[in-house]
């Protein structure tokens, strides 16, 4: 978290250090003697005054840099009106912020082509009715231009300490962000690529009503950099991103019109945003790898001794040496293709999330990708009673996190047997990855699957590629599905219904909301068709497990998946 002594010392108003305007100026007590009038363009007097030039020549629009105040008793303006209204356009070409005359030397009231020229081209034009000496108004005036640089100086280095600090001590995105919205005075939003809010912070503001309608409003804005006025809403953002890559964009919501150290703010935010994220990806990454190698070593015995893996584990932050473990594998299957890029992008998404739902759960452990979809992970534990009462919290903050990666998987979790000894890791491996791998054939929902849960289904699931299977399902119910789809029936319906009763008709009629005048003729009809006897044990036996074998063939809906979703 940054060091709040350095955050609360750049908290200010925004007053504190822009440029006076002239309304501004017209208050001073240096000019207040002179009786000031405004004769023209007097809505355009919020102009903010960078410097102010006193000079009696006619042709002085050359010489000015734009935002000077200019000052003149008018003795040396031309007396045609061509040549006033020649030198209101000057000053105007020149951006002069606008033009102050004393009367009495030249004239004594301005003249009317001087006004309307000045209307014309909407420069302030302000007229003294009395004599002031206007070194007495230069210095006041640039007495507060000089105190609004130095303020701004003194509060832009108080923004560079306050981002150092939050480089420094590696604060969070929403750290960042915080900071950006309170020193800029305006609410502050991190994006992605997909013009979704990732971070915002409006503490400047009530509510958070600036993030209403944001994708539609953020794609309506450029993303060039440029202050964007949008249906009169300002924004100001800049891109967020390292080393060709891009994760979003910073912006800004500014009131009024972006000031110099609004800018400055926002790309040290999006500097330190950027640093962030590309710390976080590189030591994830590095941290994954080193993970997954280790995994894999473990899983293919590829280490001298026992105390190697206990000495590489600990240097991670593991403990294993006199510990419970327990290896896990984490499935993930997905009803859309993906490219291989994409794929190995949602994989490492997939570590990034397991490896957050064991920080969630305080819970030591490892996780590396083993393959897109497939994660090995190593839980440890003091005891084997903490062992039993982690995994449920565990698995379900593995759950919770992966949904919401897609919606529109499904996470299959394998447990393996707990053991004590790093040799032992291989076989709780196997065991894990052999429970995943039959989890989608399992009824109902299962925080996690361990192989005392696969049995029968399980069993036909792992051996779903052996033809010799697939040829004893066919032989058994192949003349049932082949008269369904000849005459329009729903035997294998039945004959399951009858099966999953255990032979009890009654129940099964019961089950299928039909009398039993209908079920006990269906029954007669299936054994016709299939030649068999029901009554014999050895008949529903082996036709059970043909229906097992020949529904674990067919293609499972999106919504009959083995796991809650969260």
């Amino acid at each position: 978290m940054v060091n709040r002594s350095i955050a609360n010392e750049t908290e200010f108003d925004s007053t504190d250090f822009r440029l006076p305007t002239i309304a501004e100026i017209l208050k001073l007590p240096e000019v207040r003697r002179g009786r000031p009038t405004i004769e023209a363009a007097r809505d355009f007097i919020d102009r903010p005054v960078r410097w102010v030039h006193v000079s009696e020549l006619a042709d002085i629009g050359h010489l000015l840099l734009g935002g000077e105040l200019v000052l003149t008793t008018g003795v040396a303006l031309p007396s045609g009106d061509d040549g006033l209204v020649r030198y209101i356009n000057d000053l105007a070409a020149a951006q002069s912020t606008g033009v102050v005359i004393e009367l009495g030397r030249r004239f004594t009231t301005l003249p009317p082509a001087l006004i309307k020229s000045a209307i014309a081209q909407n420069l302030p034009l302000i007229a003294l009715h009395v004599e002031v000496p206007f070194v007495a108004i230069t210095e006041a005036i640039h007495s507060m231009i000089v105190n609004a640089q130095v303020r701004q100086l003194q509060l832009g280095e108080a923004v560079h300490r306050v981002f150092r600090s939050l480089a420094v001590e590696a604060s969070s995105p929403q750290d960042i962000v915080h900071q950006v919205a309170q020193l800029a005075g305006c609410p502050a939003v991190f994006e992605n690529s997909a013009h979704h809010a990732l971070v915002f912070d409006g503490s400047t503001t009530d509510g958070t009503h600036f993030l209403d309608n944001w994708e539609q409003r953020s794609r309506e804005a450029s993303s060039t950099g440029e202050t964007i006025l949008i249906d009169g809403e300002i924004w100001f953002a800049t891109p967020v991103g390292a080393r060709g890559q891009m994760w979003g964009r910073l912006v800004l919501l500014p009131e009024f019109p972006t000031k110099p150290l609004q800018e400055t703010i926002l790309e040290l935010g999006a500097t330190n945003l950027a640093l962030h994220l590309l710390i976080e990806r590189d030591e994830q990454l590095l941290e994954h790898q080193t993970h997954r190698t280790l995994i894999t070593d473990i899983i293919e015995r590829n280490y001298t001794s026992p105390d190697e893996i206990h000495t590489r584990a600990k240097s991670l932050g593991m403990l294993t040496r006199r510990q419970t473990l327990v290896a896990m594998i984490v499935r993930s299957e997905r009803d859309v293709l993906l490219s291989d890029i994409a794929l190995h992008a949602s994989a490492r998404d997939e570590v990034t999330a397991v490896s957050r739902a064991l920080t969630d759960c305080s819970v030591n452990g490892l996780v590396g990708l083993l393959e897109p979809g497939r994660l090995g992970v190593v839980i440890s534990t003091s005891t084997p009673t903490q062992m039993r009462n982690t995994l449920d919290v565990i698995a379900r903050a593995i759950h919770d996190r992966t949904s919401k990666l897609n919606p529109s998987s499904f996470t299959a979790i394998g447990v393996g047997s707990s053991v004590n000894s790093i040799d032992d890791l291989r076989q709780s491996f196997a065991e894990a990855d052999e429970a995943a791998g039959a989890a989608g054939s399992l009824p109902g929902n299962h925080l996690f699957v361990t192989t005392a849960d696969i049995r029968l289904r399980g069993l036909i699931h792992l051996l779903r590629d052996d033809p010799r299977l697939q040829s004893y399902a066919e032989r058994e119910l192949g003349p049932l599905v082949a008269y369904d789809e000849r005459h329009h029936t729903d035997l294998l319906t039945t004959l399951a219904a009858y099966l999953e009763a255990g032979g009890n008709k009654s129940a099964a009629a019961v089950a299928l909301f039909m009398n039993r005048a209908t079920f006990y003729h269906r029954l007669s009809r299936i054994e016709e068709v299939l030649n068999c006897e029901l009554e014999s044990p050895e008949s529903r036996y082996s036709l059970y497990v043909a229906l097992v074998v020949h529904h674990s063939f067919q293609k499972r809906s999106p919504g009959d998946r083995p796991f809650p979703s969260r």
